[in-house]
């Protein structure tokens, strides 16, 4: 009887799964679930199983998730579950291997191809030098990817969530409204696609209109249009400007003189619009550190299921390790 290893990719609004066979690195029996059709993880799980008749079949398995994997029980920040590992576990009728989403994407773009990549901005990487993961999708996942022993390391952690510097006075107002909203106002409350209503709201605000939009999706479509509305076109505008600043700081803090790679489910259905954009010139605008970053090369990749491919590198890298110190 066949026996497969699991990987998922959780999200805030889908939970992506997949099969592999032993060393292939291929996945089979791609599946994306809506979180909102599920109570719970170990409900999308057992659903999957069953759709693939691969229940009591897995012989390990990998979960990415956005969340706080270091806790038995957590909460994610963007939709209604509260994960019981244990629970998921019993499900899968092994111990799986969590970890944080962006871990998945760091150890995804430690074996991209050029390929799967769009050149954002131009630069001079180093062949080992650290890199920079980051990307809006329904939150915002920050991850490092350090050089060691001519291999690499995810560094996880949750960078979204750090508080929102702005930049100049039209940032500052938009913060000012934000803290009238939330108090604490992090990077995420207004770069990604669950913030980005918030942005558009603060946009609005500041110009004394009324938003007529109701979804991140509408405000991306409609910026983008040939004669784009006004307001979601000075949001979208306005998000990339944000963006290539906290991109930046990133960039300084993990030292990512090996490049900076964007992933997420936004950037990739506005890249016309972002290299465009305000973005670069907010990457490298930061004083005396503006030579350091122009040398930083930053891609957008284009992979369809790097969260997939990472957990998968993930959980061959961890069998290696067990193999060693066994």
């Amino acid at each position: 009887m066949t026996k497969y290893d699991l990987v998922a990719d959780v999200g805030a609004t889908n939970a992506r799964f997949a099969l592999t066979q032993g060393s292939s690195p291929a996945l089979v029996h791609i599946k994306v679930l809506a979180c909102a059709d599920y109570p719970s993880l170990e409900a999308a799980v057992s659903a999957y199983l069953a759709s693939t008749g691969a229940a009591g079949l897995i012989i390990k398995a990998c979960i990415a998730i956005a969340a706080t994997v270091h806790l038995p029980e957590f909460s994610l920040a963007n939709n209604h579950w509260c994960v019981n590992k244990a629970q998921v576990n019993a499900v899968l009728k092994v111990e799986a291997l969590w970890i944080n989403d962006f871990t998945a994407q760091a150890w995804a773009m430690s074996e991209i191809t050029d390929d799967e990549l769009l050149v954002v901005k131009q630069g001079q990487a180093e062949m080992w030098g650290n890199r920079l993961v980051m990307g809006p999708g329904t939150g915002l996942g920050v991850a490092g990817l350090i050089a060691y022993d001519k291999g690499w390391l995810p560094v996880m952690g949750e960078g979204g969530h750090v508080g929102f510097a702005p930049t100049n006075r039209l940032h500052a107002e938009i913060l000012t409204y934000m803290w009238d909203n939330y108090g604490h106002v992090s990077t995420e409350r207004l770069l990604s696609g669950s913030g980005m209503m918030d942005l558009y709201a603060a946009v609005a605000h500041v110009n004394a209109t009324h938003p007529r939009l109701t979804n991140p999706t509408d405000v991306l479509q409609q910026a983008q249009l040939s004669t784009p509305d006004d307001l979601a076109h000075q949001t979208l505008c306005l998000f990339c400007d944000m963006l290539g600043n906290a991109v930046a700081n990133g960039a300084l803090m993990f030292g990512a003189v090996g490049g900076v790679y964007l992933t997420g489910g936004i950037l990739p259905r506005m890249y016309d619009f972002l290299l465009a954009s305000e973005f670069g010139h907010s990457f490298t605008n930061k004083g005396r550190t503006s030579p350091y970053l122009h040398q930083i090369p930053i891609y957008l990749c284009t992979a369809e299921q790097p969260g997939l491919q990472g957990a998968s590198i993930a959980l061959k890298h961890e069998s290696r390790r067990k193999d060693v110190t066994a």
